[in-house]
């Protein structure tokens, strides 16, 4: 069998799955909206799965750190495939909640994992480089998976578009059960590491709420962008050049971010500014109404979105030691859903009895004031390290060690 890098393999592990996954996104919406889902089941679906998700993401990236990253990749793609091809049998919104929801715990799975894996395999003091890397590769998968569903939809119908989409993660799946895995993962049982070690890290805490504020925004913007570009008469195709475009932007802009994040160590500057222009953009566009505000608004949110969360990452990875870094990258895990899916769940009932304007701006001043309360938490003084923390560990806006045994 071919051997791939640890940190080659989780991209294109991430890249493939991620773009068959994500080709279900703006599909799901449509699909929904023609079988009468009204913009408040719409949000449901859509917060089912982050929901999910969300609820999984630390029990399972805490096994990650004790059984070994692969089994959850496996198991998380292997639910992808099965869920994937359900869709199409379902049409009422209650069975296509269920099976969204189902879908959310095999992103649980795999996403910890593969976040932790890229952390794993970092060279020294290049941390924010393997997740430009890593986060390129799933971003990247966020851009292109819309836009081949929507191109799918168009062509041969929204049904199919969920075939494909199934078809996608199988390969991935193939690809990961074909090509072995060689690192050397770090011990879960290290002493002196718990987790009130990290429930007591103001940095872990920082880097889990600005997550979370930013997905709240893309919480709005994913589930409920279609809806608004709809009623402007785009059709599938055309909804999804702009989330080619979104994502394109944010796979852009991660490789300089991750050089400043790296040159810099100053990652809680990048997340929160990152995360305030998204915010921004977020407000302004339901406001848009020629195609080219409306794509340079989205190339806007993308890029913001991009350089926030490689110093997001980067900042989580060395705020904890690595025998909690599944632990701790699945409290990311947890924040991303929970974020989503609040923004989803909220705002669709806005969105139905106040229009898009309204639901927009107030999901971008709610995620503003999230990340404001994050840049506090990165300002407040730190405790004494713990002995878990190396006394001389480079420091990178964390108070965990720099390291990536």
């Amino acid at each position: 069998m071919p051997t791939l890098s640890p940190l080659a393999l989780v991209c294109v592990l991430t890249f493939v799955h991620y773009t068959a996954a994500q080709m279900r996104g703006p599909v799901l919406t449509l699909y929904a909206d023609a079988h009468g889902a009204t913009a408040t089941a719409i949000g449901l679906i859509l917060g089912a799965h982050m929901a999910a998700a969300a609820a999984g993401s630390i029990p399972l990236g805490r096994v990650s750190d004790v059984w070994g990253r692969r089994p959850l990749l496996l198991g998380g793609m292997a639910i992808g495939v099965v869920t994937s091809l359900l869709l199409p049998l379902a049409g009422r919104p209650a069975s296509l909640l269920t099976i969204y929801a189902i879908a959310g715990l095999g992103v649980a799975a795999f996403t910890p994992s593969a976040l932790s894996l890229a952390g794993d395999a970092a060279p020294r003091g290049r941390i924010a480089h393997a997740y430009g890397w890593y986060s390129t590769a799933h971003y990247g998968a966020i851009g292109i998976g819309p836009f081949v569903g929507g191109l799918v939809a168009e062509w041969w119908g929204y049904r199919l578009a969920f075939v494909a989409s199934g078809v996608g993660i199988a390969f991935a799946l193939a690809i990961g059960a074909a090509v072995p895995l060689r690192i050397r993962q770090p011990a879960a049982g290290v002493p002196g590491v718990t987790f009130a070690d990290i429930r007591r890290n103001l940095d872990v805490w920082a880097g889990w709420v600005v997550a979370a504020s930013g997905l709240f925004v893309q919480g709005v913007v994913f589930p409920f962008f279609p809806l608004l570009a709809q009623d402007r008469g785009l059709g599938p195709a055309a909804i999804g050049l702009v989330f080619l475009v979104l994502g394109l932007a944010n796979t852009a802009a991660r490789f300089p971010a991750s050089w400043l994040v790296d040159r810099t160590g100053r990652p809680a500057l990048y997340a929160v500014g990152g995360v305030l222009l998204a915010c921004g953009a977020t407000a302004l566009l339901p406001h848009a109404h020629g195609s080219r505000m409306l794509l340079a608004l989205a190339a806007l949110f993308g890029a913001a979105s991009g350089v926030a969360f490689v110093a997001i990452s980067a900042g989580l990875a060395v705020a904890a030691p690595p025998a909690a870094r599944g632990l701790v990258m699945g409290g990311y895990s947890t924040a991303l859903y929970l974020g989503f899916g609040i923004g989803s769940i909220a705002l669709g009932p806005v969105i139905g009895r106040h229009g898009h304007a309204v639901a927009f701006a107030l999901g971008g001043a709610l995620g503003a004031i999230g990340t404001l309360v994050a840049a506090l938490l990165w300002r407040r003084p730190r405790p004494a390290p713990r002995p878990m923390s190396s006394p001389s560990a480079r420091r990178c806006g964390a108070t965990g060690p720099d390291r990536s045994d």
